[in-house]
């Protein structure tokens, strides 16, 4: 077979190609919209009874066992909240140095994009932990 006898069919081999590209690009949708569209997270707070942010130190005292104004934020049940980012431990050695059965496993480090309503005239620090039972991680992404 000779390069001369070859024939390129350039408007279908366009066609198959776009074609590919469209498919991968439904059937893996969060490769092609999280490198163009940024995801915005948010986190709810489903407990019944609200629950309560807390400070690194005070990740594991119950919240009736802090006394520093700025080591909690309690916060009602359906409030929602942006936040810039989740991180999970999965380490499960971490332990409540009180030995209250709290681990760090079971909760999330959470840094909100803006101040708690509680921490307006705080330290700026805008990280807090959480019980995981307590909130759900929403995801949504901006539409232009």
């Amino acid at each position: 077979m000779s390069i001369g006898n070859t024939k390129l069919y350039p408007k279908r081999l366009i066609f198959c190609l776009s074609a590919v590209c469209g498919l991968l690009g439904v059937m893996i949708p969060e490769t092609v919209s999280s490198q163009t569209t940024p995801i915005i997270r948010i986190l709810r707070v489903t407990a019944p009874g609200g629950t309560t942010f807390k400070r690194e130190e005070s990740w594991y005292l119950q919240a009736r066992n802090i006394t520093q104004a700025d080591q909690k934020c309690a916060v009602r049940s359906g409030d929602k909240f942006f936040v810039s980012s989740i991180l999970s431990s999965n380490n499960s050695q971490v332990v409540s140095p009180t030995g209250n059965g709290e681990r760090l496993r079971d909760y999330w480090e959470v840094t909100f994009e803006k101040p708690l309503p509680c921490n307006q005239q705080g330290d700026g620090r805008q990280t807090w932990f959480v019980f995981k039972s307590h909130v759900q991680q929403l995801q949504a992404v901006a539409v232009r």
